[in-house]
Protein backbone atom coordinates (compact mmCIF):
# COMPACT_ATOMS: atom_id res chain seq x y z
CA UNK A 1 0.00 0.00 0.00
CA UNK A 2 2.55 2.47 1.01
CA UNK A 3 4.43 1.68 -2.10
CA UNK A 4 2.18 2.22 -4.44
CA UNK A 5 1.44 5.67 -2.85
CA UNK A 6 4.68 6.78 -3.24
CA UNK A 7 4.81 5.54 -6.69
CA UNK A 8 1.85 8.10 -7.30
CA UNK A 9 3.80 10.52 -5.78
CA UNK A 10 6.79 10.10 -7.74
CA UNK A 11 4.87 9.93 -10.90
CA UNK A 12 2.96 13.20 -10.36
CA UNK A 13 6.05 14.98 -9.66
CA UNK A 14 7.85 13.82 -12.75
CA UNK A 15 5.09 14.87 -14.92
CA UNK A 16 4.58 18.10 -13.42
CA UNK A 17 7.96 19.25 -13.59
CA UNK A 18 7.61 18.13 -17.07
CA UNK A 19 4.82 20.34 -17.19
CA UNK A 20 6.35 23.61 -15.51
CA UNK A 21 9.78 23.17 -17.47
CA UNK A 22 7.55 23.01 -20.77
CA UNK A 23 5.77 26.16 -19.41
CA UNK A 24 8.24 27.83 -18.72
CA UNK A 25 9.80 27.57 -22.26
CA UNK A 26 6.90 28.34 -23.37
CA UNK A 27 6.29 31.73 -21.12
CA UNK A 28 10.26 32.72 -22.16
CA UNK A 29 9.51 32.20 -25.90
CA UNK A 30 6.45 33.93 -25.88
CA UNK A 31 7.95 37.25 -23.75
CA UNK A 32 11.19 37.05 -26.14
CA UNK A 33 8.74 37.35 -28.91
CA UNK A 34 7.10 40.44 -27.39
CA UNK A 35 10.08 42.05 -27.14
CA UNK A 36 10.66 41.91 -30.16
CA UNK A 37 7.59 43.10 -31.46
CA UNK A 38 7.86 45.85 -29.57
CA UNK A 39 10.89 47.01 -30.82
CA UNK A 40 9.78 47.14 -34.78
CA UNK A 41 10.39 43.66 -35.69
CA UNK A 42 7.70 41.56 -38.23
CA UNK A 43 6.25 38.76 -36.41
CA UNK A 44 7.05 36.94 -40.08
CA UNK A 45 10.19 37.46 -39.36
CA UNK A 46 11.07 36.77 -35.67
CA UNK A 47 9.52 33.27 -37.15
CA UNK A 48 12.13 32.66 -39.83
CA UNK A 49 14.70 33.97 -37.88
CA UNK A 50 13.87 31.12 -35.21
CA UNK A 51 13.25 28.45 -37.76
CA UNK A 52 16.63 29.54 -39.41
CA UNK A 53 18.22 29.26 -35.91
CA UNK A 54 16.74 25.87 -33.98
CA UNK A 55 18.71 23.71 -32.62
CA UNK A 56 18.81 20.01 -33.25
CA UNK A 57 18.54 17.71 -30.51
CA UNK A 58 21.01 15.46 -30.50
CA UNK A 59 20.57 12.23 -27.39
CA UNK A 60 23.57 11.74 -25.31
CA UNK A 61 23.53 7.40 -26.53
CA UNK A 62 27.46 7.14 -25.82
CA UNK A 63 27.11 8.91 -22.15
CA UNK A 64 24.01 7.04 -21.10
CA UNK A 65 25.83 3.91 -22.59
CA UNK A 66 29.14 4.17 -20.46
CA UNK A 67 27.73 5.46 -17.39
CA UNK A 68 25.35 2.24 -17.56
CA UNK A 69 28.40 0.23 -17.87
CA UNK A 70 30.29 1.51 -15.33
CA UNK A 71 27.00 1.33 -12.92
CA UNK A 72 26.81 -2.45 -13.83
CA UNK A 73 30.02 -3.05 -13.53
CA UNK A 74 30.24 -1.81 -10.03
CA UNK A 75 26.72 -4.57 -9.46
CA UNK A 76 29.20 -6.83 -10.75
CA UNK A 77 31.89 -6.34 -8.07
CA UNK A 78 29.05 -5.92 -5.37
CA UNK A 79 27.82 -9.13 -6.06
CA UNK A 80 31.29 -10.86 -6.11
CA UNK A 81 31.97 -9.03 -2.15
CA UNK A 82 29.20 -10.39 -1.27
CA UNK A 83 29.83 -13.76 -2.17
CA UNK A 84 33.13 -13.28 -0.59
CA UNK A 85 31.85 -12.53 2.48
CA UNK A 86 28.56 -13.09 3.43
CA UNK A 87 28.12 -16.48 1.20
CA UNK A 88 24.51 -14.91 0.38
CA UNK A 89 23.86 -16.59 -2.78
CA UNK A 90 20.56 -15.19 -3.71
CA UNK A 91 21.75 -11.28 -2.81
CA UNK A 92 24.75 -12.72 -5.43
CA UNK A 93 21.98 -14.01 -8.10
CA UNK A 94 20.16 -11.10 -7.75
CA UNK A 95 22.87 -8.13 -8.02
CA UNK A 96 24.30 -10.43 -11.01
CA UNK A 97 21.08 -10.47 -13.04
CA UNK A 98 21.23 -6.57 -12.19
CA UNK A 99 24.88 -6.67 -13.89
CA UNK A 100 23.79 -8.65 -16.90
CA UNK A 101 21.03 -6.44 -17.81
CA UNK A 102 22.55 -2.80 -17.43
CA UNK A 103 25.61 -4.45 -19.34
CA UNK A 104 23.61 -5.46 -22.12
CA UNK A 105 21.35 -2.30 -21.65
CA UNK A 106 24.84 0.13 -21.92
CA UNK A 107 25.93 -2.12 -24.80
CA UNK A 108 23.35 -1.79 -26.95
CA UNK A 109 23.22 1.94 -25.93
CA UNK A 110 26.87 2.55 -27.28
CA UNK A 111 25.97 0.35 -30.51
CA UNK A 112 23.04 3.02 -30.91
CA UNK A 113 25.74 5.70 -30.47
CA UNK A 114 27.65 4.40 -33.49
CA UNK A 115 24.68 3.51 -36.03
CA UNK A 116 22.71 6.88 -35.33
CA UNK A 117 26.08 8.79 -35.86
CA UNK A 118 26.46 6.65 -39.26
CA UNK A 119 23.20 7.31 -40.24
CA UNK A 120 23.68 11.03 -39.30
CA UNK A 121 26.93 11.16 -41.42
CA UNK A 122 25.42 9.15 -44.39
CA UNK A 123 22.18 12.09 -44.51
CA UNK A 124 23.94 14.86 -44.20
Amino acid sequence: MVESIIFGVIAVSFIAALFLAWNFYQQARNKERMLLIEKGMNPEEIFRIQKKNKFEFVFPWLKLGVVTLGMSISFLAIAFLILLLDQDQELFKGFLITFIIGFCLGVSLIVNHFITRKEKNKDG
